[in-house]
């Protein structure tokens, strides 16, 4: 019983901490313009694919100038033609992804006025599904896109605060780390431009 009393004291101490430094939840929406780093036996280049990324964040403020922010997103990646079928007639490929990750952040400026940041973080995207051309990605086949991406996220952004709540615009370039390509002779990297905003509310 002394244990249950205890976790709790220190989860209601950990509360009042994040509270006193403000802890902010909202949700995200912007657009990504999707790339990849293709090495193989060549290495062709593929225009930029545009799609809609959403989601939702929560800041955990960490004293005046840092914060942590988790982050769940939809997102999409791949890339529109280019010079070389080489995923076959339609090279166009559209990866969609559940993306889980964060940012520390540092911040400048007063939490009163319009005030910058930047931010660097890791996330894990897993992938629900996708498409070469017109044609589904079949997840059976051994010789396909692996589900999981490691990505590292580095962001810039502006801050303008509404009363308590503040509304949000960033710009980040998502640098993959994985080989996402199945495929051992061609290996196949995400490269993404995103710019994204939102409204966060304290809690």
């Amino acid at each position: 019983m002394k244990k249950v009393f205890a976790t709790v004291a220190l989860l209601g101490l950990c509360f009042q901490f994040l509270s006193a430094q403000g802890v902010y939840i909202g949700p995200r929406i912007g657009a990504t313009f999707a790339n990849a780093k293709v090495d193989g036996e060549n290495e062709p280049n593929f225009d930029n694919r545009t799609s809609v990324l959403f989601g939702g964040a929560l800041e955990l403020g960490l004293g005046d100038n840092f914060a942590i922010q988790p982050e769940v997103s939809y997102i999409s990646r791949g890339f529109d033609g280019g010079d070389d079928g080489i995923f076959g007639a339609a090279p166009t490929l559209k990866l969609n992804y559940l993306d889980l990750g964060g940012l520390v952040k540092l911040k400048t400026g007063s939490s009163e006025q319009l005030s910058a940041y930047v931010g660097i973080g890791p996330s894990y995207s897993y992938l629900l599904n996708g498409e070469i051309g017109d044609v589904e990605i079949n997840f059976d086949d051994g010789d396909t896109f692996k589900r999981g991406d490691w990505t590292a996220n580095f962001a810039a952004g502006v801050q303008l605060p509404l009363g308590e709540s503040y509304l949000f615009v960033d710009i980040r370039y998502l640098l993959g780390l994985t080989d996402v390509n199945e495929n051992d002779d061609i290996e196949v990297r995400n490269r993404s431009y995103a710019i994204s905003a939102g409204l966060m509310l304290p809690l």
